[in-house]
């Protein structure tokens, strides 16, 4: 019996040493991190700033050239042609994004601004928190634009490290000329020159890196960033989020000079589509050294459709083309803040080997708040409590048992329709059906220079998408039999989630701006300069 105690206890002392030598062998060999890892998924979300559906090579032939990496992405899993964000404009649709909520829920149905002391309310859960409350290390490389004042900056809202800008890359003044149109100012040199827009911050953590940003080089530091922060992670056992929220394709434009006709296109926006393209390249080669690449769940998307205003610095939003309204009134926006087409189904692929199956396709009616509930039931995380959910779990869709999410998806309006952030248009099946249109205003929406309208419609608008995408053509009695089944069930619906969101805990942001909304690095130097070291 003693002998056999010896040899028991002798076995353990070695299965405990093989156990180390294996633990410290993969923690510390490129290539070998993943080799025994936690069964709950890495996640990364990449996601794209004013991108059209037809921006994505896999979608549209313009530029299968141009997005080499998406399109070996969208190979490797599976790409949604009918995906829909939570609105047609940044903020409203990044708050969308992380909590799985519609604006009216959240209380967000407008930007926030250079100067703005509010943010996403304290109250809504961010997918970074419910993930960083179940183990998962959390980071954030890009534009936030959901508050930049210490309590709504990414540090507070579940991010262990954030590196990036606050809000758009628009929002202010830049030292080196980029593209656009109608151009943006630079920054004045001369301290006795009046100027209303403060300089654009980078942060890193919560210290501001330079302001202004270098737009030229900030591609290649997200890249360094994301790359560093996946080796980090690679160091231990806990599975890791990493939200990538570039500042392409957002104008102003820029990249680094490499990028410079990269591209058969002969266009800036495709070269700045290159680099983007060529930064997502650069993570998931980072994620493959690592042996992570297998258990990490993979999301691209955009936050909404492009900035037509900005001509042929605009995306392309595919087949989506509002026509009805074009055709109309003579011209006028149908895709960034508007709830047509182009303003909200955006290109969108996901990918997980051995989960989710390569080179498939789904047409089923999906949205980005589905990421969040999908990602916590992988993570193993409890859906927020005390709150009513707009996005759905897809586990079943991504993973081949089930070709349908959403029979209905609510849009508000963004700045097209006043009051904004109503819901005004209700997709349904395969049909569309719009209350109000028209009137985008403020900054340039259209490239014609034109502004439709805001018109009311009673009865709505009807369109058949899947059979007619560009909506050019309503739908009526007479060319539909079931045209009064259509407006009924969609008058209801409407109804219902009003009521439905009134009885719900929504919350309520605050818009209001100060002088402590402007981040600084140093407030005792003109335009608050400081220099990357």
């Amino acid at each position: 019996m003693e002998q056999l105690q010896k040899v028991y206890f002798l076995f353990c002392v070695i299965l405990t040493a093989a156990f180390a030598v294996t633990t410290l062998f993969r923690k510390h060999v490129p290539g070998n991190e993943g080799v025994i890892r936690q069964s709950r998924p890495n996640v990364v979300v990449f996601f794209a700033d004013d991108i059209g559906w037809g921006d994505m090579g896999a979608n549209w032939e313009q530029y299968r050239s141009v997005t080499v990496n998406l399109n070996k992405l969208a190979e490797s899993g599976m790409r949604f042609t009918d995906f829909h964000v939570g609105a047609s404009i940044c903020g409203p649709s990044r708050a969308a994004l992380l909590t799985g909520r519609l604006g009216l829920r959240t209380g967000l149905y407008d930007n926030f601004v250079p100067g703005s002391l509010g943010g996403l309310p304290l109250n809504e859960t961010t997918m970074a928190e419910a993930l960083k409350s179940v183990g998962y290390r959390t980071g954030m490389i890009g534009k936030w634009h959901l508050g930049q004042t210490r309590k709504y900056h990414p540090n507070s809202r579940g991010f262990d490290y954030y590196y990036g800008l606050p809000y758009s890359n628009d929002m202010g003044c830049v030292d080196v000329p980029v593209f656009n149109r109608p151009p943006e100012h630079p920054c004045p040199q001369d301290p006795s020159a009046s100027y209303g827009l403060s300089a654009v911050p980078l942060f890193d953590n919560r210290n501001i890196a330079e302001q202004p940003v270098d737009l030229i080089n900030l591609g290649d530091h997200y890249a360094s960033k994301a790359t560093k922060f996946i080796k980090n992670v690679s160091l231990d056992d806990s599975p890791f989020f990493l939200y990538v929220a570039f500042a392409h394709m957002h104008a102003p434009h820029a990249h680094a000079p490499r990028f410079s006709n990269s591209t058969d296109q002969n266009s800036v926006y495709a070269d700045t589509l290159h680099e983007m393209d060529d930064i997502i390249g650069r993570v998931m080669n980072t994620l493959d050294e690592y042996g992570l690449t297998k258990n990490t769940l993979i999301w691209f998307t955009g936050d909404n459709g492009p900035w037509l205003g900005k001509c042929e610095y605009s995306g392309n939003p595919g087949p989506f083309l509002g026509t009805w309204l074009t055709k109309t009134y003579g011209g006028g926006s149908t895709a960034k803040t508007t709830t047509w087409e182009g303003g909200h189904r955006e290109p969108a692929l996901a990918a997980w080997s051995g989960r989710i199956q390569p080179g498939s396709v789904s047409d089923a009616l999906v949205s980005s708040m589905d990421i969040f509930p999908t990602v916590l039931a992988y993570a193993g995380a409890s859906m927020p409590p005390y709150r009513r959910f707009d996005g759905v779990n897809i586990a079943n869709i991504l993973e081949g048992r089930a070709n349908q999410a959403h029979d209905v998806l609510y849009h508000p309006n963004s700045g097209v329709t006043h009051p904004i952030g109503e819901i005004d248009t209700i997709r349904m099946g395969p049909y569309k059906i719009f209350w109000k249109t028209g009137g985008t205003t403020g900054c340039p929406a259209s490239c014609d220079g034109k502004v439709a309208p805001q018109v009311s419609h009673n009865p709505p608008l009807i369109f058949n998408v899947v059979k007619d995408p560009a909506e050019s053509t309503r739908i009526t009695a007479e060319s539909d039999p079931g045209y009064s089944d259509i407006l009924a069930k969609a008058e209801a619906l409407r109804r219902n989630i009003v009521a439905d969101i009134k009885s719900d805990n929504t919350s309520v942001a605050d818009y209001s701006t100060g002088p402590e909304g402007y981040p600084c690095c140093d407030a005792s130097k003109y335009l608050c300069r400081c220099q990357r070291d």
